[in-house]
């Protein structure tokens, strides 16, 4: 197994203040339904020392949601680093 992981849905400032307290040692993955802010709060996190990564997120969106704790319980099985996310999530789109 991987080290743990926190998803934080919500690119905001008590968002970024809880994964600041509690994500230490965690990949951080941050989702927001606008990848730019998912984008912003994983470079100031990256930028402090936290491992993070940025996805799109709707949370009105079950396929969405499904998809970010995919990605967690990639990173958590350490399958990201050998298959990649985003060829495994185009594969999940595509799948007939």
């Amino acid at each position: 197994m991987g080290k743990g992981v926190m998803l934080l849905i919500g690119a905001g400032q008590i968002g970024m203040a809880i994964a600041r307290r509690m994500g230490y040692g965690m990949k951080i993955i941050v989702g927001d339904k606008r990848k730019e802010n998912a984008e912003v709060i994983a470079k100031i996190l990256s930028e402090a020392g936290f491992d993070t990564v940025a996805v799109e997120t709707d949370i009105a969106s079950r396929e969405s949601i499904q998809s970010m704790i995919a990605c967690g319980h990639m990173y958590l099985c350490n399958k990201w680093y050998r298959n990649g996310y985003d060829r495994w999530r185009y594969s999940q789109q595509n799948e007939t």
